[in-house]
């Protein structure tokens, strides 16, 4: 049986600002300079030492499809973003902090990092305040409006909005440790067999090293690597399965098992993959590469439905097209099979995408709340396609534009005209036309 304690805490009000904004991810970047472009005060905190969240704590190696093949979906600041890395897609962490910073610093957004969330003051569904913990000891921040680019929801959750997790049993798609590879010999890769993404000649290595038990896991979706520079490669490969990821100790477990599993990894490219015969981890991630955890219920729920219909919305703040990309929850061929037909059987045309609407990123229950990113009101299968980077670029920023006219117009987010966020939102290039 789990006992509690009873703390009284003195807090004192450290910071304020017209708009607090809580993780420095994809989502919370663009919310952040959105809405300083629109002339607010923003505070932007994070729990790193650094901007980027899961793409460059976690290292995760590549943005993810950004158009429909026709145009740019992530417009506006995902367009700058996109034109600053200039790599067309692969994401060598490093560079990709320095282009945020970078972003950050030329809007004027004030910037805190080594900030953990803990609490927040809230009265009759409008918070007050929100409380950290830093090196410093406590602290609050006071601001008018407040936008959750945390990834799981936490200030959402903290206040008491609705929310869902997982499937239909609550199981959440397993979190892979990406890693950072040297040592690659890609000419001699590129004159070898085809070693790619669930391609046959990889499942077939996988096959036997399952086999042999040079791989323990019989993990057979295998997202392979991604080329980032001349000398270095952005590894997404080894699910840590059966993890609960909001739980302390079983991500802190799965961080233990993912370590160990990529030294598996390693030896099994440096005997069967040509080219990687001298390669090496050089690092892996910090932070465990977390797909899926909380989904904010709110005033509209983006649907499977939706996506299928290639839906139009009147308050649509973007449009977005990336499959159902659900990673299979277990480690079998079968599962594969299904997660392959689902990601290429309804994957959309060229010039096809769906729309978003405003309303998802609004908390039931919540007077002065916006979400964005991974965490949006959606449904499961909708979250596995807005939940990557380019779709966290678009939420962003629309919560931030929307947050900057609440702030303007003294009004709450549900009663923000769609239609007044939206032309803004044009005027700043930052909408599809």
């Amino acid at each position: 049986m789990t006992s509690t304690i009873h703390l009284s805490l003195e807090v004192p009000v450290k910071y304020r600002a017209e708009i607090c904004v809580i993780g420095a991810g994809p989502s919370g970047i663009a919310a952040a300079v959105s809405a300083v472009r629109l002339g607010r005060k923003v505070i932007l905190l994070d729990a790193n030492s650094f901007p980027g969240g899961l793409c460059t704590a976690a290292r995760v190696p590549v943005l993810m499809t950004y158009s429909d093949g026709t145009r740019i979906l992530m417009k506006g600041f995902g367009e700058d973003f996109l034109q600053r890395l200039g790599t067309g897609g692969p994401l060598e962490a490093e560079h990709v902090k320095r282009v945020f910073d970078a972003m950050l610093d030329e809007a004027g957004v004030e910037v805190l990092y080594g900030c953990h969330f803990f609490a927040a003051d809230c009265e009759n569904a409008k918070i007050r305040s929100v409380c950290f913990q830093s090196i410093s000891g406590n602290f609050a921040v006071e601001a008018e409006l407040f936008i959750d680019a945390s990834g799981d929801g936490v200030l959402a959750v903290a206040v008491g909005c609705e929310y869902a997790v997982g499937g239909d049993s609550g199981e959440t798609m397993p979190p892979t440790l990406c890693s950072l590879w040297s040592g690659i010999d890609w000419e001699a890769y590129r004159a070898g067999r085809t070693f790619s993404h669930n391609d046959e000649n990889m499942l077939e290595a996988l096959s036997a090293a399952f086999a042999s038990g040079e791989l323990s896991v019989p993990d057979w979706h295998h997202t392979g690597m991604t080329r980032l520079t001349p000398q270095l490669a952005g590894a997404n490969i080894g699910h840590v399965f059966n993890v609960d990821v909001m739980d302390e100790r079983s991500v802190s477990e799965a961080l233990v098992t993912a370590r160990r599993q990529l030294v598996e990894y390693e030896k099994f490219y440096q005997k069967h993959i040509a080219g990687f015969e001298n390669a090496f981890i050089a690092a892996s991630g910090s932070m465990l590469g977390v797909r899926e955890t909380r989904r904010i219920i709110g005033e509209y729920l983006l649907c499977r439905d939706d996506y299928l219909a290639r839906r139009s919305f009147p308050d649509e703040i973007g449009r977005y097209n990336f499959p159902a990309d659900l990673h299979p929850v277990q480690p079998t061929r079968e599962m594969l099979e299904e997660h392959k037909r689902l990601f290429s059987g309804e994957r959309y045309k060229r010039g096809e995408s769906y729309g978003i609407p405003y309303r998802t990123l609004i908390p039931l229950h919540s007077n002065n709340l916006l979400v964005c990113g991974r965490c949006i009101s959606c449904d499961r299968y909708v979250f596995a396609s807005i939940r990557v980077i380019p779709g966290c670029f678009i939420t962003g920023q629309a919560a931030g534009f929307a947050a900057a006219l609440c702030v303007t117009q003294k009004c709450s987010p549900k009663e923000l005209d769609s239609a007044t966020l939206r032309t803004t939102m044009a005027k700043h290039q930052a909408l599809l036309q």
